[in-house]
This record gives C-alpha cells, structure tokens and sequence, in this order.
C-alpha cells in the first residue's frame, strides 16, 4: 500500500485528492495548517481510520516539518509519494510592478517555493526507501516563461517558475537515487484561488492527479506535467 503526503490537504484540490487517494486504498498523510477548522477532514479522518493520518504543521516553519516528519517515520517508516500542493495567491492579481507591495512577493516565495524546499527536506530521507519514489509540486501555466503574455499576478507567477526551476534541479540531483520529480498543473480548478469561473470541479481535478500519481514514473523525470501526467500543454 502506497503511503503519500499531501500538503494543504485541509481544502480545495489538496482535500479532494486526499479524499480520492484514500478511496483508492492509499494511506494519506494530511499535512494543514488548520486541520481543526475542517469539519471534512475530520469527517475524512472517521471514515478512514487507517487510512488517513492528519498532522497539524505549516511548510512555512521548518521545525515543525521536522516534528511531521518524525512523526511520519514513527508510524510508517517509509513514505512514497510527495505531493506538494500547499500554495498562496496573495495579490489581487492587477497590481503594476511599480506599486506592488513587495511583502507580497516575498509571501508566496516563502510558501510557495521555500515551503517545497522544506517538505522535499525533512520528507526526503523516508522517500528514499520507496520502491517507487515520486515528488510532485504543484506549478501552474501561470509560471510559466515562454506563455507569459501580460503582467498580472506577478507574485503567484514568479513563486510558480521558481517552484519549475527547483523541480528541474532537483529531477536531475535525485534521478541518481531513483526519484522522479516533476511539476503538475492540476488545471484551472473552482477553489478559493482559482475564482468561480473555473473550468474544473476539485473533484474533477483530484480524480486526474490520482492517475496520474499512479502512471508517474523515470521517464517522466523533470517534465512539466498536465493533470493527467501527460507532457506537452505546458511549456517552461
């Protein structure tokens, strides 16, 4: 049975795919700030004793990630899958580069990319005894270069290409010890973040990203996935 940590698992896409990975026989390990303030989760954690281990912890504060993570090890010793999906959107989105507040940008950077940073760290060593060892960060075509065609967003953007550069660097340092890294979109999802108007449910997007979690594998190593793990709709 695959064991998997989900980051911000308390709402939006990180609870529907909790949700769906634990239908599908996968031990989750939750990871949210708040877990206390969903009534879902705590409903999640009923219906699935075994199967789902909720632990309280921001990835934006290292020493409890290592608590997490010890944690973690005492009740599973072993982790296969990071799905890093904890994320902040915090500007309004129309802000010029001459009046954004920088405290923005250094916000989502901070959670964005250093909160990747300090999961892969303190998760890395239990990651490493899978068989079958997958890290996931979850980007958006919003990071990327070659796409970018107007100037909104700029904090969320900036974090998400440095969330694309980092998964590149580490595809490569870790390919040595068999871990295959990649970046996935989950697609443009009704959430908090991503507005009404969105094209896709989160249960919608979850059901996708458990497959694709399931097909990942070393040939994949590095790439810039859509939901469904496949190459080729968005580019660096």
């Amino acid at each position: 049975m695959e064991i998997i940590v989900v980051t911000g698992a308390n709402r939006g896409i990180g609870f529907a795919l909790t949700r769906v990975l634990l239908t599908n026989g996968k031990t989750v390990v939750a990871i949210c700030r708040r877990p206390e303030e969903s009534s879902e989760l705590k409903q999640l954690a009923v219906l699935h004793p075994e199967g789902l281990d909720l632990i309280k912890c921001d990835v934006s504060r290292e020493e409890e990630l290592v608590e997490a993570a010890a944690v973690t090890q005492k009740r599973h010793g072993k982790l296969d899958v990071i799905f890093n999906n904890a994320g902040i959107m915090p500007e309004g989105g129309d802000e010029s580069i001459l009046k954004i507040d920088l405290g923005l940008l250094r916000l989502a950077y901070e959670t964005n990319v250093l909160g990747a940073v300090r999961v892969i760290r303190a998760f890395y060593p239990m990651i490493a005894r899978s068989e079958r060892p997958r890290i996931l960060n979850v980007s958006s075509g919003l990071g990327s270069i070659s796409a970018k065609d107007d100037y909104s967003y700029y904090a969320y953007s900036i974090s998400k290409a440095a969330l694309n550069m980092l998964t590149r660097a580490v595809a490569h340092e870790f390919a040595a010890h068999g871990v295959t890294t990649v970046a996935i979109s989950p697609g443009w999802v009704r959430t908090d973040m991503g507005g009404e108007e969105a094209q896709l449910s989160p249960e919608e997007s979850a059901l996708s990203l458990a497959k694709a979690i399931d097909g990942i594998g070393p040939d994949l190593n590095g790439q810039f996935l859509d939901r469904h793990g496949r190459i080729g709709e968005y580019s660096w």
